[in-house]
C-alpha cells in the first residue's frame, strides 16, 4: 500500500493510502491537466500522465457464463413462426433506428467552463530575495534596480502572465464537446510581451487525445490578449499551457521543453536576444 498526496488546484491537497480513493479523485476532477500527485518515498510532484506510466489502469474483463449464453439462443420452436415478411420488417425497422441514432444526436448544454492554466512543472516556486542575495554575494556587488526588477519578472512569471480558458460545454449520448472556445492572456508584468504560443490539450479517458496550438503576438500589459475559435472539440475535458513566451523588454524567454530541477536557483529564463 502506498501513500499519496493529490491536488488539482480546487480543494487544496488531499492525503490517502488507498489507490481506489486516489482513482476516485482523479475520475471526479474536472481538470485532469491540473492534477498533481506526490508518491511518498519520492521527492517530486508528478502530473497525471507520469502517474499513469507508473500505475496504469487495469480493466477486468468479465467472462460470460454458459448459462447466460444459453439465454440468448432462440428455440427452434419459436423460429418456425417467423415469416419472411416479419424478418424484412424487423430489418427495415432496425435500419431506420440506426440511421436515426447516428444522425440525430441531441446535445444538451452543460454550462460555461472557465479555468486557469496550471503552473508549469518546470517552473518551481522560487525565493527571489534569496536568489538576489546569492547573486550579489557571488559578484561582491549590489544589483541595480532595473536588474532586480527584470530578475523578479523572469523568475516569477507564472504569477504575472496569466492564461485562462473559457468554453461552452455540451453533453450527449456520444460524449462531451466544447465550443465557443476563448483563450485569454493577462499580462501584468508592466512590459510588452513579443510573442507567446499556447497549447490546448484535449483529454479522453484520462489520456491526451488531441492538441491544438494558438499564437499570440505583441501582447500589451494594459489589455487582455484573446484568441477565439468556433471549432468544436470533442473531449471529456480541456487544459492549456504555455509552450513558449518571449519578451525582449525584460530579457525573457520561456520554453516548456526546458527542465528546471527544484532547488537549482539560477536565472533559467534569461535571454539577451
Amino acid at each position: 500500500m502506498k501513500k499519496f498526496l493529490f491536488t488539482d488546484g480546487l480543494d487544496g491537497v488531499k492525503t490517502t493510502e488507498s489507490n481506489e480513493e486516489l482513482e476516485s479523485w482523479i475520475k471526479s476532477s474536472p481538470y485532469p491537466g491540473n492534477i498533481r500527485i506526490w508518491i511518498f518515498a519520492t521527492n517530486e510532484w508528478i502530473n497525471l500522465a507520469a502517474y499513469r506510466k507508473k500505475f496504469p489502469v487495469t480493466v477486468k474483463k468479465q467472462k460470460s457464463t454458459s448459462g447466460e449464453a444459453e439465454k440468448t439462443v432462440i428455440s427452434k420452436q419459436s423460429k418456425t413462426h417467423w415469416s419472411k415478411k416479419l424478418v424484412f420488417t424487423a430489418l427495415a425497422a432496425a435500419s431506420v433506428l440506426l440511421i436515426f441514432n447516428f444522425t440525430r444526436i441531441n446535445w444538451k448544454s452543460a454550462g460555461l467552463m472557465t479555468f486557469p492554466a496550471a503552473r508549469p512543472d518546470n517552473v518551481p516556486i522560487m525565493d527571489i530575495d534569496s536568489l538576489i542575495s546569492e547573486i550579489e554575494f557571488n559578484r561582491e556587488q549590489s544589483l541595480d534596480r532595473s536588474t532586480r526588477t527584470n530578475l523578479r519578472l523572469r523568475n516569477s512569471w507564472p504569477e504575472r502572465i496569466l492564461l485562462v480558458v473559457s468554453a461552452e460545454k455540451e453533453s450527449s449520448s456520444a460524449g462531451s464537446r466544447f465550443s465557443n472556445l476563448s483563450l485569454s492572456i493577462d499580462n501584468t508584468t508592466g512590459f510588452p510581451i513579443d510573442q507567446a504560443v499556447v497549447k490546448l490539450i484535449l483529454w479522453k479517458n484520462n489520456k491526451i487525445s488531441d492538441l491544438d496550438t494558438f499564437h499570440f503576438n505583441k501582447i500589451r500589459f494594459d489589455k487582455l490578449a484573446t484568441r477565439k475559435t468556433a471549432e468544436y472539440y470533442k473531449a471529456d475535458s480541456l487544459s492549456a499551457e504555455f509552450e513558449s513566451i518571449k519578451a525582449k523588454a525584460f530579457n525573457f524567454s520561456y520554453s516548456s521543453i526546458i527542465k528546471n530541477p527544484p532547488g537549482e536557483y539560477n536565472d533559467r529564463w534569461f535571454n539577451r536576444e
